[in-house]
């Protein structure tokens, strides 16, 4: 009698069991990454279309609307200290059919997202309830021609998964050792001299732990400085900062953009057959150091009468500003003879040069940046992201110029118009073999493929300078890494034939992948190593001399 019912009771259990509805099991996060937005479509259509597989789901969104919660609908928290600001950004989400593998990025800049990844403990992400459940946010910020609409939300699953879940990739234009040496010129005070310190900060060794907020001239929003470490220990929590290695993706150029919107300046000469249709290095430090912004700047051809130009510049911390800085405005060189960090007569130039940022908690014309310029009529103006560089400070100010990584979701607000377009560099054209209108190319239909080797062939060929390797950063070993390498691989295997926004560093699909290199010099006191004969890539490398990949790897044309 005790043995029938316990066995009764048993198979109950047992049938309840079987009835029960399935519960899915736990998402795991393959890839969190943060920084760069120069690929932050390409990643999430690599994740899509390569790793997710058969019924995946994506969802982006950005801003505040529609959420209440925090800040911002997605960003960064760092812990560290309780005076560290939130970073808000552009978030995308994919995730499998099974709701059991996610990855996502959220679009910061590059010393941001190198500061995401180092921060011990790790910087985390927070996503607004709102993204799980609400409305009324903004969505479908990737062309839905290219994977179709967004989900409503992201799945409760994935959702529990990602939000507070640590950072475990870096997305950046610059290497550790440049984002380090960028953040410590930040927040060091203004050396007006060499501009090795920028003035967000007071010391001159990097002893900031949280600078001034620089400021947009267009929004309210701003970039926090904020210091972090590649190696050693954190500087504020003097926790030990674990091994990390990099990972090449792509290379992709600087572009200098125009509004063409006045036929009297810098839209001289009708619609689709502009005068002023190329800037030389030196042309660029004049204007953006403020010494002249006109179209006389342009010399021959230019309007009949001067006209004032308002020339753009993005914040500090971006990889962008310091791969144009270190390319162009820096160090100016025609023929990618690299940056000599000591000694170069251009060195001293810098497009924030007569910036000096006012006191903590004040503000005028210098942050936000809105300054005169010493002759000319115009003025120079900060835009904070890629985003308000491309789709509002240039688009919206007549005779501006400004400049942003390339890439066709970048630039879609300017493209296929004769009101904006792009300039050659030292004559050099960084989108196509040779110049016609300047008139910024777009993908028909949202996808443009590419056939192998054909992409950027001035880039690929090293006549155009203004350019950078893409990279992620993340774990020397274990989980990361192998996550972050399968990613790095998808987005490399689909760039071409979907939107080939780079130049993949790889040989893959029948693309020689990239055949030149920027070599290496002293940043942050380790030694300069490009990798090439195996062993772990050091140094930093903004402006670097540009070479070929070969037999001799290391044997330099040029000098550091």
């Amino acid at each position: 009698m005790k043995q029938s019912k316990f066995l009764s009771a048993a198979l109950w259990v047992a049938a309840a069991f079987i009835a029960a509805p399935a519960v899915h099991a736990a998402t795991v996060v393959k890839v969190l990454g943060a920084g760069s937005s120069a690929m932050w479509q390409t990643a999430a259509l690599g994740a899509y279309s390569e790793l997710a597989g058969s019924g995946a789901g994506h969802f982006t969104i950005k801003g505040t609307a529609g959420c209440t919660t925090n800040a911002n609908c997605a960003q960064i928290h760092d812990s560290r200290s309780a005076s560290i600001l939130p970073e808000g950004g552009n978030l995308w989400v994919v995730w499998n059919a099974a709701q059991t593998e996610a990855w996502a990025y959220l679009s910061v800049d590059s010393v941001v997202g190198n500061r995401s990844y180092f921060a011990v403990p790790r910087t985390t992400l927070q996503v607004d309830p709102a993204a799980e459940s609400g409305s009324g946010f903004a969505t479908n910020l990737i062309s839905s021609a290219l994977w179709g609409n967004d989900a409503a939300n992201i799945p409760s699953a994935v959702y529990s998964a990602l939000n507070n879940a640590s950072i475990t990739t870096a997305f950046t234009d610059i290497r550790p050792e440049d984002a380090k040496f960028a953040s410590c010129r930040v927040l060091n005070e203004l050396e007006s001299g060499t501009y090795l310190g920028l003035g967000y900060g007071t010391g001159t060794t990097c002893t900031t732990l949280i600078g001034t907020q620089i400021l947009s001239a267009f929004s309210s929003t701003v970039a926090n400085p904020v210091n972090f470490n590649i190696r050693g220990t954190d500087p504020f929590t003097g926790e030990s900062i674990p091994a990390y290695t990099t990972v090449d993706v792509g290379a992709s150029p600087i572009v200098f953009l125009v509004n063409r919107t006045n036929a009297s300046g810098l839209g001289y000469g009708g619609a689709g057959t502009p005068v002023i249709t190329n800037v030389t290095a030196a042309m660029a430090q004049h204007l953006w150091s403020g010494a002249e912004c006109d179209t006389k700047e342009f010399a021959a051809g230019g309007p009949p009468t001067d006209v004032p130009v308002y020339v753009m510049q993005r914040e500090p911390m971006s990889g962008t500003m310091n791969t144009t800085e270190f390319t162009t405005f820096r160090c100016g060189n025609t023929a990618g003879t690299g940056c000599a960090v000591t000694g170069a007569a251009s060195y001293h130039n810098s497009q924030e040069k007569g910036v000096v940022p006012p006191p903590q908690g004040t503000t005028n014309s210098n942050n936000p940046l809105n300054l005169p310029c010493t002759a000319g009529g115009g003025s120079r103006m900060r835009a904070i992201g890629t985003s308000e560089m491309d789709s509002t400070a240039v688009y919206n100010t007549k005779d501006s110029i400004g400049y942003t990584f390339w890439g066709f979701g970048n630039v879609s607000k300017l493209a296929g118009s004769t009101n904006y377009g792009y300039l050659t560099l030292n004559g050099i054209d960084p989108i196509q073999t040779t110049y016609s209108n300047g008139e910024l190319p777009v993908c028909s239909g949202g996808v443009c493929p590419a056939a192998p080797g054909t992409s950027f062939p001035n880039l690929r060929n090293g006549t155009y300078t203004a350019w950078s390797v893409l990279r992620v950063v993340t774990n020397a070993s274990g989980v990361n890494l192998t996550a972050t390498k399968q990613l790095v691989s998808a987005i490399q295997a689909n760039v071409n034939s979907t939107v080939p926004d780079f130049v993949p560093f790889a040989a893959v699909g029948g693309d020689p992948g990239l055949t030149k290199y920027r070599s290496h010099f002293l940043q942050s006191g380790v030694a300069a190593n490009n990798g090439l004969s195996g062993e772990r890539e050091a140094g930093g490398d903004m402006g670097g001399c540009i070479e070929p990949v070969g037999p001799a790897p290391g044997v330099l044309s040029c000098h550091q």
